[in-house]
């Protein structure tokens, strides 16, 4: 007989809880993401685009940056406009981003005429009380918070100039436009200085030599002299005992270095004849 699983009851409404709060939490965030995108205008969105794939069919190149902002502003665009459709236009329901009806904005001026604040500039509907402005500077209205944008013809003229010098522009005005790079000849360094020099300068300063003269020079290294004064300790004992170094040499072993080569027949007849003699005399 097959034993029936033990069921927890609190583990599982532990369980359905926790997965309807993650789903009440990807509800909220994809609203809050669609109610984001459906307060951006697609119309300004669209119009950049336009600029951007205008100055590209003229046959202007693009630069990387722009390049990416377009690719950008079309995702921003097909993402916005699928917001609105889903979401609808929430731009009139929630009131950020919109300018207040003229009528409410005037009202809230007239009421707070009485109540300005010093040092805080006036809005177009309040009138100054200084007499010292001329009325041709009055007619100027003030600006808001924002400053007005920077005119298309401006940025065109400062994107190509970008461009110009990216692209391989020709560097003959760069330099021109460098004062560094212009020569200067004597009497326009002196210009300006002459007024300044005195009788004093006339003398003629002595000149003081340079006393230390540095001077940089391969080092030469002589391979033949490093290779003849690395020796092995094997030869070099066999050289030792050669010329009787710390050891006496029997005739075997000196007819053995002469074989070898460590020992020629000029050094060896000298021991050979002391040998002789002392045996004589023995």
């Amino acid at each position: 007989m097959v034993k029936e699983r033990s069921i927890n009851p609190a583990q599982a409404q532990r369980k359905a809880e926790k997965a309807k709060a993650i789903k009440k939490g990807k509800a909220e965030a994809a609203l809050r993401r669609n109610e984001k995108l459906a307060r951006r205008n697609p119309d300004r969105l669209q119009k950049q685009l336009d600029d951007l794939k205008a100055l590209d069919d003229s046959g202007t190149p693009l630069t990387s940056h722009e390049k990416k902002v377009r690719e950008s502003l079309e995702k921003e665009i097909r993402a916005v406009r699928q917001a609105r459709e889903n979401f609808g236009d929430v731009t009139s329901k929630l009131g950020r981003g919109t300018q207040q009806p003229e009528v409410e904005r005037k009202k809230y001026i007239q009421l707070n005429k009485n109540s300005e604040i010093s040092g805080k500039r006036k809005r177009e509907d309040e009138s100054s009380d200084d007499s010292d402005i001329p009325e041709e500077v009055k007619d100027i209205p003030m600006p808001r918070d924002t400053p007005p944008p920077i005119p298309k013809a401006a940025l065109d003229k400062w994107y190509e100039k970008q461009r110009a010098r990216k692209f391989g522009a020709p560097n003959q005005a760069r330099k021109a436009s460098n004062a560094n790079l212009l020569p200067v000849s004597d009497k326009k360094r002196m210009l300006g200085r002459a007024s300044h020099i005195s009788d004093s300068s006339s003398i003629p300063t002595p000149q003081i030599a340079a006393q230390i003269v540095y001077e940089s020079k391969p080092i030469i290294r002589d391979l033949l002299k490093e290779a003849v004064a690395f020796v092995p300790t094997a030869v070099k004992a066999k050289l030792d005992r050669s010329k009787g170094i710390r050891t006496l040499v029997e005739p075997e072993e000196a007819d053995q270095l002469e074989k070898e080569g460590y020992r020629t027949k000029a050094e060896t007849l000298p021991e050979t004849s002391t040998h002789n003699i002392s045996g004589d005399s023995l």
